[in-house]
């Protein structure tokens, strides 16, 4: 998914799996500018054209949240993942809380 996004030339400074507590859900959140700049209408309809073309057999537009880079929501998951040593290069587990509203139970990160 994150491969095509970017050959369909949707600009991505995050991708991770976050698991959501209220819903009980993992959700893939991908952070782009576009959401900043177009909205999160306009980034929502991108990312839907490009899983028309790939179809995956097992992700739908539902499992999927869009933020901008400005989200303090992102901000703080960045902000954890920078100063946290238990980071590797790779996908890596996180868990923390962050001093705002956002409560990182778990989350699955690609790319920060």
């Amino acid at each position: 998914m994150l491969e095509a996004l970017k050959q369909n030339r949707f600009a991505l400074t995050a991708a991770f799996w976050y698991y959501f507590v209220e819903p009980m859900e993992w959700r893939l959140v991908l952070v782009s500018p576009t959401v900043d700049r177009a909205g999160p209408l306009s980034a929502y309809k991108r990312v839907q054209r490009v899983l028309a073309r790939i179809d995956p057999a097992h992700l739908t537009l539902s499992d999927i949240s869009v933020v901008g880079p400005s989200s303090q929501d992102y901000r703080d998951l960045a902000a954890g993942v920078s100063s946290s040593s238990r980071f590797g290069a790779g996908p890596a587990a996180h868990q923390a809380h962050t001093p705002h509203t956002l409560v990182l139970e778990d989350a699955y990160v690609y790319q920060v």
